[in-house]
């Protein structure tokens, strides 16, 4: 995908948590919107990054999948930060499937989900 793609992607997924999910929805109704959108704008985010850095071309797809374990850390090629930022993502992916297909969940783990996000959204925006 080419970097607009992503980056349009990422305004969307952005947009479903933090208009759609707590202004509209409300958090305590929204545990599933963030498990689904949470995780896949980070991959999005990332493959911003990466693209920018030229460490991936356009036909490189990253999985949201694939961060279900730290041996994601294979697939990918060496950029700064990476083991910290694959860890967090790592931790984001299982939390967020937990919320997507999971029973209903206390808030706190919505807000943890959330919180993750904007941290890793701080951490990958470093590399830009």
């Amino acid at each position: 995908m080419r970097i607009d793609s992503h980056e349009e992607a990422f305004t969307v997924h952005k947009k479903a948590l933090f208009t759609w999910a707590l202004e509209i929805e409300g958090l305590e109704k929204s545990q599933r919107i963030v498990g689904l959108h949470a995780s896949r704008g980070i991959i999005e985010l990332l493959s911003i990054a990466l693209h920018k850095k030229h460490l991936i071309d356009e036909g490189f797809q990253i999985n949201h999948r694939w961060f279900k374990s730290e041996k994601v850390s294979e697939r990918l090629p060496e950029f700064e930060g990476k083991e910290e930022i694959i860890g967090k993502m790592v931790e984001l992916e299982a939390l967020c499937e937990n919320l997507a297909y999971g029973a209903q969940k206390p808030v706190g783990r919505t807000e943890e989900a959330l919180k993750l996000f904007t941290l890793l959204e701080e951490m990958i925006g470093r590399l830009l």
